[in-house]
C-alpha cells in the first residue's frame, strides 16, 4: 500500500500545482465553468497512473547475478512503521469527519422548511448543500428573518445548483482523495482551491441570465451570509458546499462586480497542458525494454529458493552437469513458464531443475505501483558430486551473464 502511495505522489503533486496556479491566476480569464472541469485531472491522472498491467511483460536481457547459498531477506520494519502511521493519520481523520458528519445529520429537521427540499438545522450557520448520497439543502433558523424572498429564491437556487453538478459526489471524491493522502500539505491547499472555483462556477450557473438589480441582490446575500458566518465548523465547510464561507467571498464579489471574459486562446492552451500531463502519465508507466545495463540496475530478487535434488541414479554413476532454464517472474513474484533452453547431459537433469525452479519465489518488478511480469529470465544449475568440478565446458557453453548456482549431491545419512 505504501508503495502505491508513494507512487503516486509525483503525479498528483504537479497535477494540483497545475490547477491552484490556474486558480489563484486564470479563473476570471478562461472562465469558471471550465476552471472547475479542469479538476476532472486529478482523477484522470490517478487512473491513467494506475491502469492495469497484468497484461504486459517486460523482457529482461540480461541476468542479475547473486552469491550462491545467500538468502536474501526483506527488510519490511521501515515500510510497516511508515503503513501504520499513515493509518493513523487516515482513521483520525475519517474519525473527525464522521463526527461532525452524524453531529449536522441529527440537527437535520424531519419537515421541509419551505416547500422547497430545504431543511432547517441548528448546525447549519448558512445554507448549505449536506451529503454525500441523498444531499439535502440545510438552511439556519433565521433563513426567513435574514434574507428577503427574492434572496431567498437565489440561494436556494444556488444550492440546487450545486446538487445539479453533482458537486456532492465530486466532494466525496475530492475528501477521499485527501484523505488517502493526507500527508501531502499540497493535497489540502488544492481543496481550497478546487471549493473556490465549484462556488465560481455556482454563480456563474446562476446569474448568466438575470439582471443587474438580481446581481446586486445576490451580492448582498453573500454578504449577510459572511456576516452571519460562524467558524464553528470552519473545517466541516471546507468538507461541504456552504453559501456564505468569508475566505472565499472577495473572489465570488468580484467575479459579480467584473465578470469573467473567456479567453479562448488561454483556454486552449490549458487544455492542452492537461492533456499533455495526462498523455504523458500513460507513455511514463509503457514498460519498455531493458537494456542491459539497466536490467543489472532492476535485478530480480529472490526471496525464496527450493533446493533442486541431485537425481540418485546420476549420483550413483558419478554424473555431473547442468542445466540452464529459462523462466518469468509473474506479478505475484511467482515463476512461470519454466523451460530447459541447455542440458548437460541432456535430460538427466532437466526434471530435477524445472520442479525445482517452479517453487521458487522472487520480489516482483513494481512499476507505477503494479507488479509487471518479467520474461525470459535465465537460471544455470550445475549439479556437482565433487568438490572441484571441471566446468569447463560449462563456462564455454552458458551464457557468462547467467546465474549459477552449485546443486551438491544429497548427503547420506
Amino acid at each position: 500500500m505504501i508503495d502505491w502511495i508513494i507512487a503516486q505522489q509525483g503525479i498528483l503533486s504537479l497535477a494540483l500545482v497545475l490547477l491552484m496556479v490556474c486558480e489563484h491566476f486564470f479563473t476570471n480569464k478562461i472562465g469558471a465553468s471550465l476552471a472547475y472541469k479542469l479538476w476532472a485531472l486529478i482523477p484522470a491522472c490517478l487512473i491513467v497512473n494506475n491502469l492495469p498491467m497484468s497484461l504486459v511483460n517486460i523482457p529482461s536481457n540480461s541476468f542479475a547475478r547473486y552469491v550462491v547459498g545467500v538468502k536474501p531477506t526483506l527488510n519490511t520494519v521501515e515500510f510497516e512503521t511508515w503503513f501504520t502511521v499513515w493509518a493513523i493519520g487516515v482513521s483520525a481523520i475519517t474519525a473527525y469527519v464522521l463526527a461532525h458528519h452524524l453531529k449536522i445529520w441529527a440537527s437535520i429537521g424531519k419537515r421541509h422548511a419551505i416547500h422547497t427540499n430545504a431543511y432547517y438545522s441548528s448546525k447549519a450557520t448558512t445554507p448549505m448543500l449536506f451529503g454525500f448520497i441523498l444531499p439535502k439543502v440545510l438552511i439556519p433558523f433565521s433563513f426567513k428573518s435574514a434574507f428577503s424572498i427574492q434572496q431567498q429564491a437565489l440561494v436556494l437556487e444556488h444550492e440546487n445548483v450545486h446538487r445539479k453538478h453533482y458537486d456532492h459526489l465530486w466532494n466525496a471524491l475530492a475528501l477521499v482523495i485527501a484523505i488517502v493522502f493526507w500527508f501531502n500539505p499540497l493535497v489540502w491547499l488544492a481543496l481550497k482551491s478546487f471549493r473556490i472555483n465549484q462556488e465560481l462556477a455556482c454563480d456563474h450557473a446562476v446569474l448568466k441570465d438575470k439582471t443587474d438589480n438580481e446581481k446586486l441582490t445576490y451580492a448582498k446575500a453573500l454578504v449577510q451570509c459572511a456576516e452571519h458566518g460562524s467558524d464553528a465548523l470552519h473545517f466541516t465547510r471546507g468538507l461541504y458546499p456552504t453559501f456564505g464561507e468569508k475566505r472565499t467571498m472577495i473572489k465570488r464579489l468580484n467575479a459579480i462586480k467584473q465578470p469573467m471574459r473567456n479567453n479562448k486562446v488561454l483556454a486552449a492552451g490549458v487544455l492542452s497542458i492537461a492533456a499533455m500531463l495526462t498523455i504523458n502519465t500513460a507513455l511514463a508507466n509503457a514498460p519498455v525494454a531493458e537494456t542491459k545495463s539497466e536490467a543489472k540496475i532492476n535485478q530480480a530478487s529472490p526471496v525464496k529458493r527450493v533446493p533442486p535434488s541431485y537425481p540418485e541414479k546420476a549420483a550413483q554413476q558419478n554424473v555431473e552437469g547442468f542445466v540452464v532454464l529459462s523462466f518469468d517472474i509473474t506479478e505475484t513474484g511467482a515463476t512461470d513458464n519454466v523451460k530447459v533452453v541447455k542440458s548437460v547431459p541432456a535430460g538427466v537433469f532437466d526434471k530435477s531443475a524445472k520442479v525445482a525452479l517452479k517453487q521458487w519465489e522472487y520480489k516482483p518488478r513494481i512499476q507505477g505501483g503494479k507488479g509487471v511480469r518479467q520474461t525470459g529470465l535465465l537460471v544455470q544449475l550445475d549439479y556437482q558430486l565433487g568438490a572441484s568440478l571441471d566446468t569447463a565446458s560449462v563456462e564455454k557453453n552458458a551464457s557468462p551473464d547467467v546465474e549459477r548456482i552449485i546443486v551438491p549431491p544429497k548427503q547420506s545419512k
